[in-house]
């Protein structure tokens, strides 16, 4: 009985004990990743679509965007065309349009309402026709706009840090044209012109891209084909002293 009892616990001993061992190891392997820059080896097209991609605001702006609803489409291109006009031509600043707005909108609302005003000073009683109007203010949407705005920058300082640390060389070497063309654009055009030109592409774009997406696509691709081409001629123009 006692030899039995001493090889009893046999079995336990031989149990392995290595089970928590791939749990370690896949540790040792998740940590580098964790590690490793937020931007690095991501397409730049890719970094800076995604916020777009995922903005709630985008999603019910391109409703606009691709005409769905002509009435509603026209009317916000009518009044982006006017807002942009009157900041660039006229030189008004973002601040002081809004107050004209708000302005006008207090001059008509107290004509529209005169009778209340005349009654207050006259210390009568008469009932407002405006003062029982509820206006819903766009919360949602004006955090969701500044969310992408945010959004938007983080992902071009991020491909801003893509070019100037060379994790892809062509691409740095294009990024080089790209920071003298926006220069060009901020220099001659300003904020609120690039904003301006962006808008009126949005409103071109996304519905001629849906409609002719295909003939688009291909054509993408035959200019990469033809800059893919043109960097290995240039790079076998390089070498070619090297092979002789």
């Amino acid at each position: 009985m006692a030899d039995d009892q001493v090889n009893e616990p046999a079995p336990v001993e031989d149990a392995p004990a290595e089970e928590p061992a791939p749990v370690e190891e896949e540790k040792k392997e998740e940590a580098p990743k964790a590690s490793a820059p937020a931007c690095s080896g991501e397409c730049p097209c890719e970094m800076i679509s995604k916020p777009f991609e995922e903005s709630p605001f985008f999603a019910q702006a391109k409703e606009i965007f691709m005409w769905k609803d002509l009435m509603k489409s026209l009317l916000v291109f009518c009044v982006v065309n006017v807002f942009f006009v009157l900041l660039i031509c006229y030189e008004f600043t973002v601040i002081g349009l809004i107050c004209w707005i708000c302005f006008f909108a207090l001059l008509a609302a107290l004509c529209f309402d005169i009778m209340h005003v005349i009654a207050f000073f006259k210390g009568e009683d008469a009932k407002s026709q405006l003062a029982d109007k509820n206006i819903p203010i766009p919360g949602e949407q004006i955090d969701g706009f500044f969310q992408l705005v945010g959004a938007v920058v983080k992902a071009l300082l991020g491909v801003a840090v893509n070019a100037i640390l060379i994790r892809s060389v062509p691409f740095s070497i294009g990024m080089i044209f790209g920071f003298l063309f926006l220069i060009y654009l901020a220099g001659h055009m300003g904020v609120c012109g690039m904003l301006y030109v962006a808008i009126l592409f949005c409103f071109i774009w996304f519905r001629l891209y849906n409609d002719h997406k295909e003939a688009i696509d291909n054509l993408f691709q035959k200019i990469k084909d033809m800059v893919k081409q043109q960097i290995d001629n240039l790079k076998a123009k390089i070498n070619k002293p090297k092979a002789e």
